[in-house]
């Protein structure tokens, strides 16, 4: 059976071991935030095609020469002229399109802007991610070159397998440390030798939208706040002149 020191030597790694994989999730995390918030950066076309500005301009143009037609049977079923009804349907469709042409082009405008006001705030999250991303790399490999020293009794390319190094200790099949990394080699050889067909790896699986803004929450939601505030101050500053 193996000595306490020992087992506390093997309890301590995994320890040490736990806390690296603590530095790897950060990492995985930031950088699934990072592809989260790109998700939010939209360019001036993929505006302009899910605003669909002509079909918007073609209701409105539509609209406009309905009004103009029903006014227009008014006026002519009160004045009996066909030619007064005929003007004011022609006058009232092209004021009714000219409004719809420029209100539309209005908000295509806001929209756009909105958008760039989005991809801006976003850019910046993004910076600020990777700058943190440079950090958490650099202390998940400061932390793993001193794994390499804390522990010397394997090597850390079996990491992921120290529970089960752990448990031929705790079975007592190896009184010391490196007795059980010995049993744990064995055994692997034995089963690469024996299985004929290895696992396939497991792909990373990309995050879902929805657990993503869950995890992360709603960037647009403050740059927009914002932007609804510098409106606000500028329109007061106008009116305060």
């Amino acid at each position: 059976m193996a000595e306490m020191t020992e087992l506390e030597r093997i309890r301590q790694a995994q320890d040490y071991i736990q806390r690296y994989y603590q530095f790897e999730e950060a990492v995985t995390v930031n950088q699934q935030n990072k592809d989260y918030l790109q998700g939010y950066i939209r360019n001036q076309y993929d505006v302009e095609k899910e605003f669909d500005f002509n079909k918007k301009v073609t209701y409105a143009g539509a609209a406009g020469g309905a009004a103009g037609l029903v006014i227009g049977l008014i006026v002519w079923a009160a004045s009996g002229s066909w030619i007064a009804a005929l003007i004011t349907l022609v006058v009232l469709a092209t004021a009714g399109a000219t409004i719809g042409i420029f209100m539309q082009r209005y908000r295509l405008s806001e929209a756009i802007e909105t958008q760039r006001d989005i991809n801006n705030g976003i850019k910046e999250q993004i910076e600020g991610l990777e700058l943190r991303d440079k950090q958490l790399i650099r202390q998940r490999d400061d932390y793993y070159r001193g794994l390499e020293k804390r522990i010397d009794f394997m090597s850390l390319d079996y990491m992921d397998s120290i529970d089960k190094i752990a448990e031929i200790m705790r079975n007592g099949e190896a009184e010391t440390c490196e007795d059980a990394v010995a049993v744990y080699e064995q055994k692997a050889l034995l089963q690469e030798m024996t299985s004929l067909i290895s696992a396939p790896v497991e792909e990373p699986k990309p995050l879902d939208p929805e657990k993503a803004k869950e995890m992360f929450g709603d960037p647009v939601a403050q740059i927009k706040e914002n932007r609804r505030k510098r409106r606000r101050k500028s329109i007061d500053e106008m009116f305060s002149v």
